[in-house]
């Protein structure tokens, strides 16, 4: 069975109050936008995903909520996983080889560089930067088990678009 991973970079976050832990960053007013723009992006590509991963980070949780709502997915069923905080592509590997063979399009919500790191690791494309509420949308024939170096297929690495200040 087709296997179709959406990784996600959370939205632009606060990076001006030093007074709040790392992981209690809210997004900005953009970042805040941005997301929701990326869940309407992500709804005319997958429609309603099996399952959607995220961070326990402010910051992607709010991304999560943005990106959920206009997919259409219940929030109550987003599975928050402290690993993917501070995550690696070792740990994002693992996430994803453990995921039930039920669930065919996933949704990963999570950090830098970690986020970039895995989509080269498994698609073996260079993408450089995966940049705020960036998505990259990746595809595979088989079971989650078996993803690994160069196993999966590059769809598009969406970047969000905001109009030009004037």
């Amino acid at each position: 069975m087709n296997k179709e991973l959406f990784l996600v970079r959370h939205a632009e976050a606060d990076s001006t109050n030093f007074d709040i832990k790392d992981i209690e960053r809210p997004l900005t007013s953009d970042g805040e936008i941005d997301a929701s723009k990326l869940g309407k992006t992500m709804a005319e590509l997958l429609g309603t995903p099996d399952l959607i991963l995220s961070s326990t980070a402010i910051r992607t949780r709010t991304t999560t909520a943005l990106v959920a709502e206009q997919l259409g997915y219940d929030p109550v069923n987003v599975d928050y996983l402290e690993d993917l905080y501070e995550s690696s592509t070792r740990i994002l590997l693992r996430v994803i080889n453990e995921l039930e063979d039920k669930n065919n399009k996933v949704v990963i919500v999570a950090h830098n560089p970690a986020i970039t790191y895995l989509a080269e690791y498994v698609s073996g494309a260079v993408i450089g930067n995966v940049s705020p509420a960036g998505l990259v949308h990746l595809k595979f024939k088989g079971s989650w088990a078996e993803i690994s170096d160069k196993t999966m297929d590059l769809v598009k690495y969406h970047k969000p678009v905001r109009p030009a200040q004037t």
